[in-house]
């Protein structure tokens, strides 16, 4: 791992630790309805739309991850908004 991603995955975790338990919650609610798209990606790709702003797009893919969102949901609805 170079320089620019061990500093990257120190900000991604200091971002994690100061937002873990609306994200938890976040994906919580989320993967706790029935699913109506294919691995819930119209979910994610709702909060992905909502986190982007503030986040950026690949950040909020990470964290919502890192949350315990389901990753083919997630990255498919990252695909979307690319």
């Amino acid at each position: 791992m170079n320089k620019a991603e061990q500093t990257k995955n120190k900000y991604l975790k200091s971002i994690f630790n100061s937002i873990q338990s609306e994200l938890k919650e976040i994906v919580r609610q989320a993967e706790s309805m029935p699913y109506s798209t294919q691995n819930n990606y119209g979910k994610y790709l709702g909060i992905l739309t909502s986190l982007k702003p503030q986040l950026g797009l690949d950040n909020a893919v990470q964290l919502l991850i890192m949350a315990g969102g389901n990753r083919r949901g997630v990255v498919d609805a990252s695909n979307i908004l690319k």
